[in-house]
């Protein structure tokens, strides 16, 4: 895949694109919905650890349902040789959902919310 990314980065990024597409749709918008939801009434920094705590949860939820729910998977998941598997994409997970919370931390902020609106009236 990585000499792929050297020759062609448009048709990586394409790739790329199609595999982080309905993830989005599916797991980090909703997750990000429902964090917004259960932080609503709080404050501060209470508000953006309480909301990482939701992201983070919900992202151990999205990899360990599927393998305590499938015959297969739940002897992945007991193996020793390929737990491994299982937590690299429980470890992905929480790396990519932390991303999605600092992200949706940093678009939260005043001075981007007024960045934004500055070029929002820049139209021609």
């Amino acid at each position: 895949m990585i000499i792929y990314f050297i020759i062609e980065q448009t048709g990586f990024v394409i790739i790329l694109g199609m595999f982080l597409l309905p993830i989005l749709l599916f797991y980090g918008i909703p997750a990000s919905i429902f964090s917004d939801y259960v932080t609503k009434k709080s404050k501060g920094m209470y508000r953006g650890f309480l909301a990482l705590l939701v992201h983070l949860l919900l992202a151990c939820l999205f990899v360990l349902i599927p393998f305590i729910f499938s015959e297969e998977e739940r002897e992945i998941l007991f193996s020793d040789f390929k737990s491994s598997f299982i937590y690299f994409f429980l470890i992905t997970s929480i790396l990519s959902s932390s991303l999605f919370w600092c992200i949706d931390e940093f678009l939260r902020n005043k001075r981007v919310k007024d960045i934004g609106q500055k070029i929002g009236d820049l139209k021609i």
